[in-house]
């Protein structure tokens, strides 16, 4: 596979050699089967050289930037995603629950009066409708009159509570003075969405010494992929043990150990999960961008009773698996026919 990761690649990919993966059952046909692919690789961060901090011009259609700022987005301009050192692709069977969920982040907001007619009349002249009219702005201007109770509590309510040391809203001078509240108006307005998070949970239970070491190097991969790494050099202008190095090759020659870089540590790697049918994406599953691996947990005793082979092996165990999408997936993105996010 080529460094440039496609994040949701159409059509057929080559087959993987038995070799270059590690898989359970170890018998798992990839050419004829249904599984679950995961494909590991370092983090790139989205601002770094190649981690798609590009820009693009005005020219072209409206569509076309907006492909090209998703791609941006996506990272998937120049080279992103490098293949995590040592991790082999896994080939997993199905789980038995395979499940997504997409969903926004909506919440109620008062507007008092004054600013919902206010909000109306700017509202219509920013739009460029030409609904902004002088008897849209006489009214708003009736409205603030009316709201002069409001403005009366609110000054007495915090001169009482800054004098009676008293916690005393508009509202409670309100009802108790003139027995109303203050209308809250209130509009359900987007807050925003957040990236999509799943689970997979497997059991495996080897049938023989092969299958037993193959479950040891899956769950190894897992763990090993989902952690940081101690000591990892930035790079660049400001690596400042790259610096430290050089320091202390003019002074020992080069013969002292190499510099600390104990301040830093590397952020774990990524997992690009795929749902396979064959050699092909699976156009009835969904799909998912490149992840964070949130939670890798093990089981060792999945049946509620310590059992091990003559080695010490396990006989099962359970391995969760916890994944969240490092980007966010818009409309444009989803196709309501076929293979998809």
């Amino acid at each position: 596979m080529a460094d440039k990761l496609n994040l949701l690649p159409i059509g057929k990919q080559d087959e993987i050699k038995a070799e270059s993966r590690l898989s359970y059952p170890s018998n798992l046909f990839q050419s004829s089967t249904d599984y679950v692919k995961f494909d590991f690789y370092n983090y790139n961060g989205p601002f770094s050289g190649d981690g798609g901090g590009g820009s693009t011009d005005t020219e072209g259609t409206a569509l076309k930037n907006t492909n090209l700022q998703l791609d941006i987005y996506n990272q998937r301009v120049g080279e992103q995603y490098k293949r995590y050192p040592g991790a082999k692709t896994i080939l997993m069977y199905m789980p038995e629950d395979i499940s997504t969920g997409y969903g926004g982040d909506w919440g109620g907001k008062n507007f008092s009066n004054t600013a919902a007619n206010t909000l109306r009349t700017s509202g219509s002249a920013l739009a460029g409708d030409g609904g902004a009219t002088i008897g849209n702005f006489v009214e708003a201007i009736k409205t603030a009159g009316g709201a002069l109770p409001t403005v009366a509590a609110q000054s007495l309510a915090t001169a009482i509570s800054a004098v009676g040391n008293d916690s005393i809203s508009t509202n409670d001078v309100l009802q108790g003075s003139l027995g109303v509240v203050l209308n809250p108006n209130t509009e359900l307005m987007f807050q925003g969405f957040k990236p999509r998070t799943f689970s997979l949970k497997y059991k495996m239970s080897a049938r023989n010494g092969n299958e037993a070491k193959m479950i040891t190097k899956i769950i190894g991969t897992f763990k090993k992929v989902a952690l940081p790494k101690f000591g990892q050099a930035p790079g660049g202008s400001t690596d400042a043990a790259s610096l430290g190095q050089l320091i202390l090759n003019s002074v020992t020659g080069g013969k002292d150990k190499e510099a600390s870089n104990a301040n830093y540590i590397g952020v774990p790697g990524l997992c690009n999960v795929q749902f396979m049918k064959g050699t092909s994406l699976h156009e009835h599953l969904p799909q998912y961008k490149i992840c964070a691996i949130t939670d890798v947990s093990i089981n060792y005793t999945p049946d509620g009773t310590y059992a091990t082979y003559g080695d010490g092996r396990p006989v099962a165990v359970e391995l969760s698996l916890t994944f969240a999408e490092t980007k966010l997936v818009y409309s444009q993105e989803i196709n309501i026919e076929g293979l998809s996010y």
